[in-house]
């Protein structure tokens, strides 16, 4: 009995902080979660459970700490949830009291108050909970009808027979939709090209695409009469030799990508003689000319040169320009102006670089205990030695920052009905900037993952750390407005990696198989409410990446938060029992439809069988019979992708194309099918326009294949003259306004 009732509390203990006993996986099987699992992703969490006293005891703080609060320390409100307050009221019996007298004071974001004075009659009883002095009653108080959509701090009092309690919240006011650009209405059906920025080549980058090489990508795409240019996440990168390149693995989401910088248009370079000697060494240039020639972006060297060259460049705008507390120039005083709007994050993340340049190690986790978190003493005493060294690294963020807002321009100038189509990747490097600036909000001994799946049969670890929903609520969620508002392009689109993660993750132990997981519930109807508010704000159109394993109710509610479905053509069949093709009609308006992404294999190298062959050779298969099995299906999907596109008259009936070779008709047709679908958006790659058969990543690899640093074959100048390109761009203009058939 005593082992039952260990079992049931653990079980009710783990759905309190969210984490589910149970899931339904990608094949419709119900997979239990298992003792060990919830002990490990409690513990993980930093929620004792390892005997039963501590069960009980962590219930009981649980149960105590949703009860003890007027308050929560963030409440976010939303028409569809209702704008209501909901609050703790402490009351000698479980019933409605007969009256409370209620003060509030609400402070805008430009620091002015208004005086709120409620009514008794407006409270409504919600629940009832026994608590240490009685009961607690969660009422619910409509807010003002007058108050606008935005960020306030509330401070509230009330008043009974019982005592006064006194609560402060950090109110945010949502319309719980996204921003919709006039560009999408009415029915307007618009296409953009997506691009790997790193794998750009150039006649003057240096072997690896840059700002600059994205405004020229931009100028182009207006020609060709895109509506958006799409890039992989510009986050700034793990350090080291041996770092992950992935931008999905990011050190940060706060910050950019430093690699990124086209150093030749940064105006110091014209004030140093030094800097420009360098740049006409022989030696310099003959090794920029072998990265560029490289057929894979070398991250190491590249990082090397650009630190090189930026030191000197640094020098010199601190001798002319002054540094942030005594600027000397305008430029100097533009400088301080993004020191100072950069605040505390900014601080913290030029504080770690200096940290991580001085310790050798990239890894925080393997620093001194005394560096291991931002507050130490050790760490104050580190930032006080070390200023002008963490002034180098936001001098750095402040190029990228203005180049980035260079492409933005570019955007506006080409006519573009958005500035930028940017990814978020889900989450940061365990050993990163990000963890370290937050201790407390991440979870330690656990990744986050996806369970099996049709795609990736083992599951799949991505060794993320996932956020701790109670904490992160309990921080007011801080971390994630601030990645929010770092990553959202004004007038632009915000692709959120793995959307799904604002209502769950699936969380893996330390040291266990992915199908050992669990997931964990995250406060879907806050994130959202965040999410929709900072989206009207920029005005930036979000796109949920809604693959894998997801439950109708989470695609339902991105619908209604005005969220568009992210829908990739080999996916999108008719349905049960009934494997071919969706027909354009049949796409959803509210969604980007594309060909594939990072994570698949390009047109040609799904047609060629390509991503078999590779799962095949790096034993990525859990049987021969699967890989079979793959192989067989992929055949059937060759004739039902060429069925598709005759019977949309994109190909002529007769059409016979070859197994192993995709020719350029065949791509073409594929997106011109994706052209004339329902969906308001088309994402066309440009591995797809030019034939390209290698991923930019093979998932469940880390060395075996090279993600992440694969270039395109040809110069952008080069490109801007492919007819290749203008043919496909025709096309989708075409299908897009509806006129007509054929490729």
């Amino acid at each position: 009995m005593a082992d039952n009732k260990n079992v049931t509390d653990i079980a009710a203990l783990s759905r309190m902080c969210g984490l589910t006993t149970e899931y339904t996986d990608n094949f419709g099987e119900r997979r239990r979660t298992s003792r060990s699992t919830m002990q490990a992703l409690l513990t993980a969490m930093g929620v004792p459970c390892r005997t039963p006293g501590e069960i009980r005891d962590s219930l009981e703080n649980y149960r105590t700490r949703l009860t003890s609060r007027l308050l929560p320390p963030v409440t976010v409100v939303t028409p569809e949830g209702g704008r209501s307050l909901l609050l703790n009221v402490r009351w000698p019996r479980p019933e409605m009291p007969a009256s409370l007298e209620m003060e509030g004071e609400l402070t805008e974001e430009t620091g002015e108050k208004r005086r709120w004075l409620p009514h008794s009659q407006q409270l409504s009883l919600q629940e009832v909970q026994p608590s240490s002095r009685g009961w607690r009653l969660q009422l619910s108080l409509p807010l003002p009808s007058d108050l606008a959509d935005g960020y306030y701090d509330l401070t509230f009092r009330v008043k009974s027979a019982a005592g006064e309690e006194t609560g402060v919240t950090h109110l945010a006011v949502s319309p719980g939709q996204a921003w919709m650009p006039p560009a999408l209405s009415p029915g307007a059906r618009l296409w953009g090209l997506n691009l790997p920025l790193y794998a750009l080549r150039s006649r003057r980058n240096w072997g690896i695409g840059d700002f600059a090489d994205l405004r020229t990508a931009t100028a182009w795409a207006g020609e060709l009469g895109a509506a958006f240019v799409g890039v992989n996440p510009l986050h700034a990168p793990q350090s080291g030799d041996k770092a992950d390149p992935s931008p999905y693995s990011p050190s940060s989401r706060l910050f950019l990508n430093f690699l990124y910088v086209n150093l030749e248009n940064v105006p110091e370079l014209q004030d140093s003689p030094e800097a420009r000697a360098l740049l006409a060494n022989p030696d310099f240039q003959a090794e920029v000319a072998r990265l560029q020639e490289a057929p894979l972006v070398a991250y190491p060297e590249i990082r090397r040169l650009k630190r090189r060259l930026l030191k000197i460049l640094f020098t010199a705008f601190v001798e002319r320009h002054g540094l942030p507390e005594a600027p000397l120039t305008p430029r100097g005083r533009d400088f301080a102006r993004f020191v100072a709007q950069g605040g505390e994050n900014l601080q913290k993340f030029s504080l770690f670089q200096a940290l991580t340049e001085h310790q050798g190690k990239k890894d925080w986790r393997r620093w001194p205990k005394n560096l291991q978190r931002p507050e130490t003493p050790a760490v104050a005493a580190f930032a006080r030695d070390h200023t002008q060294e963490m002034v180098f690294y936001q001098y750095i963020q402040w190029l990228a920052a203005v180049q980035r807002q260079q492409v933005w321009d570019e955007a506006t100038r080409a006519r573009l009905p958005f500035t930028l189509y940017q990814d978020l990747a889900l989450g940061a490097a365990p050993g990163g900037a990000e963890t370290w600036s937050y201790p407390g909000l991440f979870a330690r001994g656990v990744a986050i993952g996806s369970p099996p799946d049709a795609f990736n049969l083992k599951g799949q670890d991505w060794n993320l750390p996932p956020l701790i929903p109670k904490n992160l609520e309990e921080s007011g969620y801080r971390l994630f407005t601030r990645t929010l508002r770092a990553n959202l392009p004004p007038s632009g689109i915000i692709r959120v990696d793995h959307v799904m993660s604002l209502f769950r993750l699936f969380w893996i132990p330390e040291g266990h198989r992915p199908q050992e997981g669990a997931y964990v519930r995250y406060p879907a109807r806050d994130l959202l409410g965040l999410l929709t508010l900072e989206s009207q704000r920029r005005r930036t159109l979000v796109i949920g990446e809604d693959l894998g394993t997801v439950a109708p109710s989470i695609r339902r509610n991105l619908a209604r938060a005005r969220i568009f479905s992210y829908r990739v053509f080999y996916f999108e069949r008719k349905g049960k029992g009934d494997n071919n093709f969706a027909a354009p009609e049949n796409y959803p308006r509210q969604a980007l439809a594309c060909a594939t992404t990072h994570d698949l294999p390009t047109l040609a190298g799904y047609w060629e069988g390509r991503d078999l062959n590779l799962r095949n050779q790096l034993n990525l298969y859990p049987s021969p019979q699967l890989a079979e099995q793959d192989a067989t299906l992929r055949a059937q999907d060759r004739l039902l992708l060429v069925q598709a596109l005759v019977q949309q008259g994109l190909l002529p009936p007769n059409y016979e194309p070859p197994s192993d070779f995709c020719p350029e008709e065949l791509r073409r047709a594929v997106l011109a099918y994706l052209g004339q679908s329902r969906a308001a958006l088309v994402e066309v790659r440009l591995e797809d326009i030019l034939g390209l058969t290698a991923q930019q990543n093979l998932p469940g690899t880390l060395k075996q294949h090279p993600n992440w640093r694969q270039k395109i074959f040809q110069n952008l100048e080069d490109l801007r003259q492919d007819p290749e390109l203008t043919r496909v761009a025709a096309t989708l203009g075409q299908a897009r306004r509806g006129e007509g058939r054929g490729t």
